[in-house]
């Protein structure tokens, strides 16, 4: 793997992080030209804070299965039985979301561009890697359950779980990352109603 891949590969959480930066900014400068307070605007806007609440709490839902098991321990339980990938399954779910909010073409297309570019690299590598460490077991898993969309009828759970407490008490911060940035697009969106910021440029 070249030595640009491997950044990326060990960077991936501030890689997205410069991600949600870029959509605020695009945010600041660029506005949708569909009219605010119309009932089309405020359907969009209801389903976008849909769609960052399923992304936080269904990250916080499958963090809190591999904290402390992430490659040594298998975990095919949970949100894990239906979908091998299901952090960045939700983790798309609400970019989609904040894509959503915005309207903005722009965004949209950022957002595409990284998901179908960048997650499918970090994906195959992290599978690489339990591959290496699991043989066998994670093969028959990899075979009867999807990389990405969930099937729903494969789910099945265990009552007792061990995890690392101390891991996933810190997962809460980069679970937060969602609603945050949602509450910043809402906060460019109120002071640019107001007349605080500029349109420098409004997208159709």
């Amino acid at each position: 793997m070249g030595t640009g891949k491997h950044i990326l590969q060990k960077h991936r959480i501030t890689f997205t992080r410069i991600l949600g930066a870029l959509v605020v900014l695009l945010a600041l400068f660029t506005a949708p030209s569909l009219e605010l307070g119309t009932p089309g605007h405020m359907a969009v806007d209801l389903a976008s804070f849909v769609l960052v609440l399923v992304a936080a709490f269904g990250r916080l839902w499958a963090l809190a299965y591999i904290s402390g098991n992430k490659t040594m321990n298998l975990i095919t339980i949970g949100p894990y039985s239906m979908a091998r990938n299901p952090l960045y399954l939700f983790s798309l779910i609400g970019a989609l979301g904040l894509g959503l909010y915005t309207l903005n073409p722009l965004v949209l297309a950022l957002i595409a561009a990284t998901f179908s570019l960048y997650y499918p690299f970090v994906i195959r590598k992290e599978e690489q890697r339990l591959m290496e460490v699991h043989g066998r077991a994670f093969e028959e898993y990899r075979q009867r359950t999807p990389m990405f969309l969930p099937r729903f009828s494969l789910f099945r759970d265990e009552p007792y779980h061990t995890i690392d407490t101390r891991l996933f008490r810190r997962s809460f911060f980069s679970v937060m990352w969602f609603p945050l940035i949602y509450f910043l697009l809402y906060l460019v969106e109120f002071l640019r109603t107001a007349g605080v910021l500029p349109v420098l440029l409004t997208i159709p």
